[in-house]
């Protein structure tokens, strides 16, 4: 199955005073790496979220934005500790530097710390954000993953586009080569018959045979030829594999590239390498596509 790493899911729910909506974007990332965006005050619920997202998804960057509002009564909590040593310190700053004025109750609980809310909420309001927020990580999941399995349908049928062609163009190359190595002995041999005779003597035919022999074990590809076929076959397996490929894929690719150039650099025929070059085209082309499969 290709999943791409593109996605998008938003979800939201209410329950009696408490309103959450989440919203999921993902794109391509070479490892799975998430961005919680949620309220200081309910930072608490971010390792919960974490663990749902990557229960599901291994790989892209997750951008997930949580947005939750309680529209019940709050109940501040006055840090009197705080409130009291704010007002010492003020008393002593007005008695060493002689400074006017008074600090009135707005000055007071506006300071840092003054009023605290978070460790006021009761059990059962905790327990209804954890429920929410959990609902609707799971729902917006859904989304991302059906807008993923479709960009990963319409991103296989471009793959196996360009895996065609590269298959194509293998076979090609398998038959040109059967041609290709008699013409390179035929060649070699005709180069050395012309050597022995404007040389007579001075070069030893069996020296000469053995060498001839190298350089078309050295231009011979069907190995390499054997191995693109062998890649390409693999390829199609992956693409129908349950499991997520992508960097099974990324790796395949390299070996096709490494293979082609492997041809190219062996074989002298201009029609081998025309094929080899479209060859190395389309795995291009399928370089940039697998970037986006997870």
């Amino acid at each position: 199955m290709i999943l791409s790493m593109t996605g998008y899911g938003m979800a939201s729910a209410q329950k009696d005073d408490v309103a959450v909506s989440v919203e999921i974007r993902t794109v391509n990332h070479r490892f799975l790496d998430l961005h919680v965006r949620i309220s200081r005050e309910y930072l608490f619920l971010e390792g919960e979220i974490q663990k749902a997202v990557r229960k599901v998804l291994n790989r892209g960057r997750a951008e997930i934005n949580v947005s939750i509002q309680n529209t019940g009564p709050t109940i501040f909590l006055v840090n009197e500790n705080l409130a009291k040593g704010y007002l010492e310190a003020g008393q002593k700053l007005r008695e060493s530097f002689n400074i006017q004025g008074d600090l009135d109750i707005r000055t007071v609980l506006s300071l840092p710390g003054i009023l605290q809310n978070r460790d006021t909420l009761p059990t059962d309001t905790t327990e209804v954000f954890s429920e929410l927020t959990g609902n609707c990580v799971q729902e917006a999941l859904e989304g991302v993953l059906r807008m993923r399995r479709q960009e990963g349908d319409a991103l296989k049928a471009d793959m196996l586009k360009n895996l065609d062609a590269i298959e194509e163009d293998a076979d090609r190359i398998r038959e040109l080569s059967k041609s290709s190595a008699a013409d390179t002995l035929q060649k070699l041999q005709d180069r050395l018959q012309q050597l022995l005779q404007q040389s007579p003597g001075s070069v030893d035919p069996q020296r000469l045979a053995q060498e001839a022999a190298l350089l078309a074990d050295k231009a011979d590809i069907c190995e390499e030829i054997t191995r693109l076929k062998s890649h390409i076959e693999q390829y199609h397996s992956l693409m129908d594999a349950v499991e997520k490929t992508g960097k099974k894929l990324d790796f395949l690719l390299q070996e096709l590239h490494r293979e082609t150039n492997t041809i190219l650099s062996k074989s002298g025929n201009l029609e081998i390498a025309r094929h080899a070059i479209a060859i190395k085209t389309n795995i291009e082309k399928l370089r940039e596509q697998v970037q986006n499969v997870e």
